[in-house]
């Protein structure tokens, strides 16, 4: 069935492949109307469009979701037609994102995409992979539950599928109810208030090898020309060292990033990311071939979890840049078959490094953004 015959209170319009929703909240999320909207459309063969104005801002449950159904988020501006929030391309009608290419183009960006931003935050953004074995007790959400005390001083307020998120944070409860969900992905969200918000998602998915587990967190650390933007650095080795303790890590990644306040995806151009550590887990190491005393001595890494089966840790570049040289240098080290082996890992985390590597990585390293 398209997603054309579909009697849902949110389809706003349709047309062959595609399905579109429109609203002006200044925060678009996850709410248990969106998610029924999101799946009914893919389920149907047919991908969603979210239409905004030019203001609204996304949450990263949603932006996620939306990018995991191949959707697309569109901004309708007052009096200058639509463009696709992820490249700033100018759009006709909110369905022609669909005809973009899959790579963005430095040409003909629309004005509106490329305003100033008003208000703006430095933060820590986050991915891990984590394996879990299901022959041994299992407890998810540990990593997520880190950085929320490494962040903000106390473990996340409240978690769920849908936003607003309103469940108290229970790991025990979250690790069940994906146990029941076994074999479909699982995608859930947790958020800590407060003076420093984090905010982080997982995302859950049987394999052959177990659970893997991937977190990713946004993490608010400074405003302009506050104290705790420096020790951002040790930040975010020191919570990648805490993930390396957790399950089986496989990769992990940080970076500086500026970004809204409240946590959520702007609709404009983003100022590109500055990477800060990567974490490079036991089957990490074992595929690249080097001991990992050889990576301390050749790449100044930290070995770290478990003394039987090692991971190491590097320290990249800073908010004022470098990492993305001294990334592309560790890497550059290594043999090219190793490598793809290496990233393999966690497919979600190499796109972002090979865009590192490649010296062009746009916001590939805070945002996937909506295909």
């Amino acid at each position: 069935m398209s997603a054309t015959t579909i009697d849902h209170p949110l389809v706003d319009g349709a047309g062959p492949g595609w399905v579109a929703t429109e609203t002006r909240a200044d925060v678009v999320a996850l709410t248990v109307g969106m998610s029924d909207f999101l799946h009914r459309v893919a389920t149907a063969g047919d991908r969603p469009v979210v239409v905004s104005g030019e203001h609204s801002r996304m949450t990263h449950p949603l932006s996620e979701a939306l990018s995991a159904v191949q959707g697309h988020w569109v901004i309708r501006t007052a009096d200058d037609g639509c463009y696709d929030a992820r490249t700033g391309a100018p759009l006709a009608e909110p369905q022609d994102v669909l005809a973009l290419p899959p790579l963005p183009s430095r040409d003909g960006v629309h004005p509106a995409f490329l305003r100033a931003a008003v208000s703006t935050r430095l933060q820590i953004v986050a991915t891990v992979s984590t394996r879990h074995r299901v022959s041994r007790p299992v407890r998810l959400g540990g990593v997520l539950e880190a950085a929320s005390e490494r962040f903000a001083g106390r473990i996340p307020d409240a978690w769920g599928p849908t936003e607003p998120l309103v469940a108290p944070w229970d790991r025990d409860d979250l690790t069940e109810r994906t146990r029941r969900r076994i074999p479909l992905d699982s995608r859930w969200a947790a958020v800590t208030s407060g003076e420093h918000a984090v905010l982080g998602t997982l995302h859950l998915a049987r394999t052959a090898e177990g659970i893997e587990e991937t977190t990713r967190v946004w993490a608010d650390v400074a405003g302009p020309g506050d104290e705790g933007a420096d020790g951002i650095g040790l930040a975010a080795r020191e919570l990648l060292a805490k993930a390396a303790g957790i399950g089986m890590p496989l990769l992990g990644v940080a970076f500086a990033a500026i970004g809204s306040p409240d946590l959520a995806r702007r609709s404009t151009a983003a100022v590109q990311p500055e990477p800060l550590a990567l974490l490079v887990g036991p089957p990490g190491v074992r595929a690249s071939g080097i001991d990992p005393r050889r990576w301390a001595d050749d790449f100044g890494a930290a070995v770290v979890g478990s003394p039987r089966l090692p991971g190491v840790l590097l320290r990249l570049g800073s908010p004022a840049g470098g990492g993305w040289q001294r990334l592309a240098d560790v890497l550059g080290t290594l043999d090219p078959a190793r490598v793809g082996a290496l990233l393999a890992v966690s497919p979600q985390v190499a796109a972002r490094l090979r865009a590192g590597t490649g010296g062009t990585a746009g916001t590939a390293g805070t945002d996937e953004g909506s295909r």
